[in-house]
């Protein structure tokens, strides 16, 4: 495989996004697939640790990380971007600025993402502590035509990866995988030859 793409994985804080990147980023390594995953947070840190986290630099932090995903996919690197693009607007220029683009919604009901919250923002929502959730205080507005949905309240970490796979597979950016061939032990050869002999066969 050497045409790059991108996944973009979507969706509230505590969906899952991180997650389902890197299980299937494990997994295209597996099938020796160049893999680099563009965490929203990570690159926010280490790129634009001066941006906050109004619409226009929620905004600008999404060009960003178009432009890297780009790249990578120009010269044939698989680049998943964890990173929730809550305005459609936001992915609707990523689909339009490259080439090979897959829309991944990790939908999640709100009330099992605040269960979640490895990051402690829900709770520090409710504290009052801060009013720039997405989902909460933003608006998330969800994917229209995705190319998958994985539903992580449902659905196993494995279950998502695969389902992703399948669907770069069914778009044509990964080879389908080989079925594994059937593996017969020496007592089974025995069996088969003694009854090929008793059939007259041999």
């Amino acid at each position: 495989m050497d045409k790059g793409f991108v996944i973009w994985f979507t969706g509230v804080p505590a969906s899952g996004k991180s997650t389902a990147a890197n299980g299937v980023a494990a997994a295209l390594r597996e099938r020796g697939v160049k893999v680099e995953v563009l965490d929203a947070d990570i690159v926010r840190r280490e790129l634009s640790p001066d941006l906050g986290f109004e619409k226009k630099d929620r905004d600008l932090n999404t060009k960003r990380l178009t432009f890297i995903g780009k790249l990578l996919a120009r010269n044939g690197v698989a680049c998943l971007i964890a990173a929730s693009a809550s305005y459609r607007e936001f992915r609707d220029r990523a689909r339009n600025e490259i080439e090979n683009f897959v829309e991944c919604w990790v939908k999640c009901p709100l009330e099992v993402c605040q269960r979640r919250d490895p990051k402690g923002l829900y709770a520090r929502a409710a504290r009052g502590e801060i009013s720039n959730v997405e989902g909460i205080h933003q608006p998330y507005e969800e994917p229209l035509h995705p190319e998958v949905v994985l539903e992580t309240d449902k659905e196993s970490p494995e279950e998502c990866v695969a389902k992703v796979m399948a669907t770069l597979e069914r778009l044509g950016y990964l080879d389908a995988k080989p079925e594994a061939a059937e593996v017969y032990s020496e007592e089974d050869e025995e069996k088969v030859a003694k009854r090929l002999k008793a059939l007259g066969y041999i």
